[in-house]
């Protein structure tokens, strides 16, 4: 079988399991598995609000309504004065907030009212007469009895009426609490409108010097600048700079340009007087003086050239003009020499015009440089100062305003409704009732999934499928003995035919002639159902209608689809715990396979505690013990006699170490072997924590089906054991599910 058919059928019964977070379904079954503690919590609940509202003696109750306002007409007339803060505006609205509420009760504030009513009348405050003790623990004891019959809520959302109830048997004392209670209250909003004024006044007052001397220390700092700088404005100085940088800039470039030219000029005469040649160059082109020697030596040429057509050479004739010609050249020569120095001389003179004008550059860059940090220092200081000023005059203009706003604080909160008292009618048990049950609900509510949650049972295939990331291969029911199998029909089988109704019950119920031992299948002892008889033959009259063998062929069937592409020829089958009925799958497993035509092998591979012999009443003296050791005895393989495709391999009774055993070499040829002689080969293997025997037994088939049982199965345990499955790089086909 590849591992892609695995993957896919994984992944696509995967995408069906819900993502991490709140699953309402598992919150609805856990709530339905335990609804007697809800039941029994609610009945509590609702039975305590009762007996409260019973024993409860009627009492009388008292009120008085204050309108908690903002100001008057006085003040109305004080905020039209522009210097107030309020500037005209009429003082907000002030409605009753939550915090209000509680100033109100609190001790500071109820203080005086608690020392007169502990006075005037000890019985509400639970003193009894003669008991003395400290004050303050009396006070407090006043206090707690006090607040808790005292009642202070607003009428109405956003309203500014303010409702003071208070409860006693004692109508008297109620009106003397309230009327109390309501000084108390004046007193409190006229303390503390002063208060805020006052404490408004003080606090800019006190900022006033800071603030004064925070401007002086920043004007000093400005002045100090201006002066080490000699500079008034750095912008305007900045601007001044740039100008000058920019014309300086371009005499450089005028000078530079005259320069290049001036050298490219003398160069260019240079060569020329070198070469002997009657000279073109500009320099000389503009010298007169030159042009006029050069003009005379061009026409004592022509001159020359005429008298040689008459005279010879040695002539004195020809004699006195080739003199002359001399006289022209050396006069040429001295000319060009003088036009060299004079275009030396403007060289220099540019190279040093050059020079200052890069000087003064380099210093107004300097300046500059220097410019931008006193410009920064500046910036900050006049930003500084700003903010200070600006904070010093809001402050001064605070002050003036406060001083003026303080009058509209003067007018203290207004009782519109005097205090009265009136008898209480009883509580009606409805309400009480409703509430108690709502509580209990909830309560109960919360006590279940707190216990689903605290005890880590996985209760549903769901959250099997989200733990192991597995598919679910099969659903086993428990099993329920139909009209067919009846006690009495079982009973007319004796003998060989006993086999065929071996209690197939839950591993370790104590089943069969050799009391061999089981821990939770589906026996008497596992959940109260009738031993399943396991004969195929007797079987196949109900198959349509026994849902539990239907169940083991459908399991089958789905392995088969698991190896489509590789038929699966070898299955070891394992459980996180003892007790799930790992064997009775296995067992079941086996039959329905072999009841399709297919050669099963059965073998025991529980060798610490072997089960297989006795579910079948079959021997255990020779078996996979004693095949390993060396024991070629052809009894070891056992046929099932009712079916004849089912073989059988016990335990064995060979003493022999299952570590050592099934991480052998011959184990491995032994599981070849045995699957190429049959279509499937079954290994029954111990429960996978505790042991590694079950892990060296996959390790030689083609996956390991794990039998769970959702309702006994603890998440932690199943975590740990799919942890060593990967770590041992089992292959896991799926899951087989028991019911609970």
């Amino acid at each position: 079988m590849k591992t892609d058919d695995i993957l896919q059928l994984t992944e696509s019964d995967s995408s069906s399991v819900p993502a991490e977070g709140i699953d309402l379904n598992q919150v609805m079954q856990a709530l339905a598995r335990k609804w007697w503690i809800i039941l029994g919590v609610t009945g509590l609940s609702m039975a305590a609000a009762g007996t409260k509202v019973i024993s409860s003696t009627p009492e009388s109750v008292g009120n008085v309504e204050i309108l908690v306002r903002s100001g008057s007409a006085e003040t109305d007339v004080i905020a039209n004065i522009p210097e107030t803060l309020s500037n005209g505006v009429p003082l907000k609205a002030i409605t009753v907030t939550e915090d209000l509420l509680k100033i109100l009760k609190s001790p500071k504030v109820l203080a005086p009212v608690v020392a007169k009513v502990q006075s005037t009348y000890p019985e509400i405050c639970g003193i009894p007469e003669g008991l003395s003790g400290e004050a303050t623990d009396l006070s407090d004891l006043c206090y707690q009895r006090l607040s808790s019959r005292l009642k202070v809520e607003a009428i109405d959302k956003d309203s500014a009426i303010v409702r003071v109830t208070f409860e006693d048997e004692n109508p008297q004392a109620i009106e003397a609490v309230l009327t109390q209670l309501s000084q108390a209250y004046l007193d409190y909003s006229l303390e503390t409108k002063q208060a805020d004024i006052r404490r408004g006044i003080e606090f800019v007052v006190q900022k006033l010097p800071d603030l004064r001397q925070k401007v002086e220390v920043l004007q000093t700092q400005l002045q100090n600048l201006r002066q080490q700088n000699d500079v008034i404005d750095p912008a305007s100085r900045a601007t001044q700079l740039a100008e000058q940088i920019t014309t300086f800039s371009q005499s450089q470039l005028e000078v530079e340009v005259q320069l290049s030219q001036a050298k490219a000029i003398a160069n260019d005469l240079t060569q020329q007087l070198q070469s002997n040649e009657q000279a073109s160059s500009l320099a000389l082109s503009q010298n007169t003086r030159y042009q006029s020697l050069l003009n005379a030596l061009l026409d004592l040429d022509s001159q020359i050239a005429e008298a040689s057509t008459l005279y010879l050479d040695s002539s004195p004739d020809m004699q006195v003009l080739k003199e002359q010609r001399q006289n022209l050249l050396s006069l040429l020569a001295s000319e060009g020499q003088q036009s060299q120095r004079e275009l030396a001389n403007q060289i220099n003179e540019l190279e040093t015009q050059d020079q200052a004008l890069k000087q003064t550059l380099q210093g107004l860059n300097a300046d500059v440089g220097q410019l931008t940090g006193v410009t920064r220092s500046y910036d900050e200081i006049q930003r500084e100062l700003a903010v200070a000023s600006e904070n010093l005059n809001q402050f001064i203009a605070k002050r003036e305003a406060l001083e003026i706003d303080a009058a509209q604080r003067e007018i203290p909160w207004e009782i519109i409704t005097p205090p009265t008292a009136s008898r209480l009618a009883p509580t009606s048990l409805s309400q009480p009732l409703l509430l108690g049950g709502t509580l209990g609900l909830l309560l109960g509510t919360g006590i279940v999934l707190l216990v689903n949650s605290s005890s880590g049972v996985i209760y549903s295939e769901e959250e099997l499928k989200r733990s192991t990331r597995l598919p679910i291969l099969g659903s086993i029911p428990n099993y329920t003995m139909t009209d067919e199998f009846s006690s009495e029909r079982m009973g007319e089988r004796t003998g060989s035919a006993s086999r065929q109704y071996a209690s197939i019950g839950a591993e370790r119920s104590g089943l069969g002639e050799n009391g061999a031992g089981n821990s939770g299948g589906f026996g008497p002892n596992g959940n109260g159902t009738s031993p399943r008889p396991f004969s195929h033959a007797a079987a196949i009259p109900t198959y349509a209608q026994d849902p539990f063998v239907e169940s083991f062929r459908s399991l089958y069937a789905n392995l088969r689809l698991l190896g489509s592409t590789e038929p699966i020829r070898s299955v070891a089958i394992s459980s996180v715990m003892a007790g799930e009925g790992k064997s009775t799958v296995a067992l079941h497993l086996a039959e329905a396979a072999a009841a399709m035509g297919k050669r099963v092998l059965l073998i025991d591979g529980d060798l610490r505690n072997p089960q297989i012999h006795h579910y079948l009443e079959l021997s255990n003296e020779k078996g996979l013990t004693n095949l390993f050791s060396g024991d070629s005895n052809p009894a070891i393989v056992q046929r099932f006699s009712p079916e004849p495709n089912l073989y059988v391999i016990a335990a064995g009774s060979a003493s022999f170490d299952p570590t050592r055993l099934f991480s052998s070499r011959s184990m491995k040829r032994f599981a070849k072997k045995v699957e190429a002689r049959f279509d499937l080969v079954i290994y029954d293997t111990p429960p996978l924590l505790g042991q590694s025997d079950a892990y060296l037994i996959a390790d030689n088939t083609d996956g390991m089906l794990l039998v769970t049982r959702p309702g006994k199965l603890k998440q932690p345990l199943l975590d740990k054991a799919m942890e060593q499955l990967r770590i041992a790089d089992i292959h896991m086909l799926g899951l087989v599910t028991r019911e609970a």
